[in-house]
């Protein structure tokens, strides 16, 4: 036989009333789900709003009047759009006093396409004796300019061999894929500017796209970067006043927007995460004290079999601990196989940049919420506990008499 100790006792009187200690892991498991779920979700939304600030590059982006929503759509989501500006609003921009640097990008939105991807994908050709916001990223992965028969792929792009890919009959040779932003790059391909302007005179030819443009005379939007000294504000209202019939979208109103939108659903989802919490215990707290109130017959007759005061009112807690460990786990587990296989999809639907964390990261709020989740069991019966133990042993047996 072995010896009947706190853990033994504990766990024989799980097993013995397994509905019971079903239901009290469930109630757990629901809280550990929405912690370690709100936690991984609101990592990721922060990843995901540090990653769209690093990439954004320029201070002012200038497009077509009107098209303001269809550049930020490129930004977030990785929209294809094809809108185009005459190339002298380079120079014209540039000679605005606060302006340092500018850059033109040159957009062609792609049909599906069998041979590349089912969707349409949203093609940048970049300048690079100018450009001054792609290139410090892609020369982390390439270091060299890329050739005119090479593309560098977001992460989200898919190809139908690993290292070509093909647009408009032209194959392409994949020179590097990016890490993953949670922004639109991820679904974006770039390439240099004369392989842009190559690409977009075969799909004018072919009549697939850009009828009636002037490609070699054209830019999709030109990016500046307000040189210091000077406030940004300042420089867009120099673009206003001279005279270009275009469209401004300062870089710092699109993050500003995001990181409202971010500390809105953080709080939110901060507010459900302590409400459950709050629940969670005054429901344990109920069941435990219902539970033991039922038990006390089982209790008084350990204390008979010599059981201490001190040894009952530990049984309880045994008890609580493995309910709750049980439940942190199980919460946790049903977690991860929610927020990670769909949390792209989760991002979409929220109209918002999420990036997952690392592995490190998430061990760190794996067992954050592990550790928050396992306390709630035992801080919930701890006045059952305390009660139990009190009881008179003489008096609990005759109860009912």
């Amino acid at each position: 036989m072995k010896p009947l100790t706190t853990a033994r006792i504990a766990y024989n009187n799980l097993c013995g009333k397994p509905g019971r200690a079903a239901a009290l892991i469930a109630v757990v498991a629901i809280m550990a789900f929405s912690l370690f779920g709100g936690m991984i979700l609101s990592h990721s939304l922060e990843n995901g709003i540090r990653s769209l600030e690093a990439r954004l590059g320029a201070d002012i982006a200038v497009v077509p009047s009107g098209c303001e929503a269809d550049y930020e759509s490129i930004i977030l989501a990785g929209s294809p759009v094809n809108f185009h500006i005459d190339k002298s609003a380079e120079q014209r921009v540039l000679a605005i006093a606060g302006v340092e640097q500018a850059t033109t990008q040159f957009y062609l939105a792609t049909l599906a396409d069998s041979f590349c991807c089912t969707t349409g994908i949203q093609i940048v050709g970049i300048d690079y004796d100018t450009d001054f916001v792609v290139r410090p990223w892609i020369a982390q992965l390439l270091h060299r300019n890329i050739g005119d028969g090479e593309v560098i792929l977001g992460s989200d792009v898919t190809t139908e061999s690993g290292d070509t890919i093909r647009f408009y009959d032209s194959v392409f040779y994949v020179a590097a894929r990016l890490e993953r932003t949670a922004t639109g790059m991820d679904s974006t391909v770039y390439m240099n500017m004369a392989a842009a302007r190559e690409l977009a005179r075969r799909a004018q030819s072919d009549g697939l796209a850009l009828s009636g443009v002037d490609i070699d005379n054209v830019a999709s939007t030109v990016l500046l970067r307000v040189g210091s000294g000077y406030e940004v504000d300042d420089v867009i209202s120099g673009i206003r006043k001279s005279g270009l019939d275009v469209g401004v979208v300062e870089s710092h109103g699109i993050y500003s927007s995001i990181s409202s939108s971010l500390s809105s659903i953080n709080g939110i989802i901060r507010a459900i995460t302590l409400a459950l919490g709050v629940i969670t215990v005054m429901v344990l707290m109920v069941l435990f004290s219902v539970i033991t109130s039922g038990r006390k017959k089982e209790f008084a007759i350990l204390r008979v079999l010599g059981a201490t005061r001190k040894k009952l009112g530990a049984t309880v807690l045994a008890e609580a601990l493995n309910i709750s460990v049980c439940g942190a786990v199980l919460g946790c587990l049903l977690s991860t196989l929610v927020v990670f296989p769909f949390g792209r999809n989760i991002g979409m639907q929220m109209g918002m940049p999420l990036l997952l964390p690392s592995i490190i990261d998430t061990v760190m709020l794996l067992l954050i919420g592990l550790a928050l989740s396992t306390m709630v069991g035992p801080l919930s019966s701890a006045y059952s506990a305390y009660r139990i133990s009190r009881a008179e042993t003489y008096a609990t047996m005759r109860e009912g008499e």
